[in-house]
């Protein structure tokens, strides 16, 4: 997997912390990749108090062209460190869907948010990280922690039951990993899974191609175990960086605490009922639990994405 594209999604021009652009700025040095930085602007007042089409569009434009001025001075901090800077403005509301259908034009390869330390309760409808993880045709970076990125390891957390798709899934995620750990300066990668024992839908494991044990009772975890360690070998991670817990996968987030993890690389459904629901609301879970950087990725081929 290769990043030679990333988005920065500055959604406030504001409250953007300079740790922000000091981790972006590694990241894209680590990966010699380019880096746009992406803001969208959107005030109801104008259009409210505007009744002329033409008259409202000058002063949208104005206001779009003094959010690029400013965007374009935080470029030119990234700019200072040796990197290619592109900066754009756009008019869009909601944030959230501005983000994701310029992502959709753009095509990065990576879009990096700064996850906003906010309760539920005040989150806007503007900025709703759970509709990114679903709608975001890309792998999507949420950058939480205000720390130094340190020594620690990236974690690469796998579903319990591999996805129908042969694994494919599993290959993004070990290769996000993979990746953020070489624009790291190569910290381990580790591979988890959590598993609760007793009665479990394993025809996804068959469809991947697994032996399963046959019968209602079937136990997962030996399973679990076997081919988290054909998975560990295939991409040469060492026996030790592979952890099999037993119990909820929320279970993960004190794991990523006991190794203090830097990033947290899990998968998402793309716009998807049931399972994907699912695995789109443990993405959610995490982003309030752990203290570490999260990034959120989806098989290539899933639906939507």
């Amino acid at each position: 997997m290769i990043w030679r594209r990333l988005m920065l999604a500055v959604c406030e021009l504001e409250l953007l912390p300079i740790h922000v652009l000091d981790r972006v700025g590694r990241l894209a040095r680590g990966l010699g990749a380019q880096l746009e930085l992406f803001h969208c602007v959107y005030e109801p007042e104008v259009v409210q108090e505007w009744a002329s089409r033409e008259r409202a569009a000058q002063v949208i434009a104005a206001r779009v062209e003094e959010r690029r001025r400013r965007l374009e001075r935080l470029a030119d901090v990234l700019r200072d460190q040796g990197l290619k800077v592109e900066a754009n403005v756009r008019w869009e509301v909601p944030t959230y869907e501005g983000i994701v259908r310029h992502a959709q034009r753009n095509t990065p390869d990576l879009l990096i948010v700064p996850a906003l330390h906010l309760p539920k309760e005040l989150r806007t409808p503007g900025y709703r990280e759970g509709r990114l993880i679903e709608e975001c045709p890309v792998p999507v970076l949420f950058l939480k922690t205000r720390e130094v990125y340190s020594r620690g390891c990236i974690v690469a957390a796998l579903d319990p039951q591999p996805d129908r798709a042969g694994g494919e899934l599993e290959e993004c995620i070990i290769g996000a990993a993979r990746t953020m750990a070489h624009a790291l300066a190569d910290p381990p990668v580790r591979l988890f899974s959590a598993v609760v024992p007793g009665r479990r839908d394993w025809s996804g494991a068959a469809a991947a191609g697994y032996e399963v044990s046959s019968g209602p009772e079937a136990e997962p975890v030996a399973e679990t175990e076997a081919r988290l360690e054909k998975l560990a070998s295939r991409h040469d991670i060492p026996g030790d960086d592979v952890r099999l817990e037993l119990g909820e996968a929320v279970s993960l987030a004190l794991y990523a605490r006991e190794t203090r993890a830097q990033t947290i690389v899990l998968g998402a459904a793309s716009r998807m009922p049931a399972p994907g629901a699912h695995a789109n609301a443990l993405a959610e879970k995490m982003l309030d639990a752990v203290e570490c950087d999260l990034l959120v990725v989806k098989a290539r081929h899933a639906p939507g994405a």
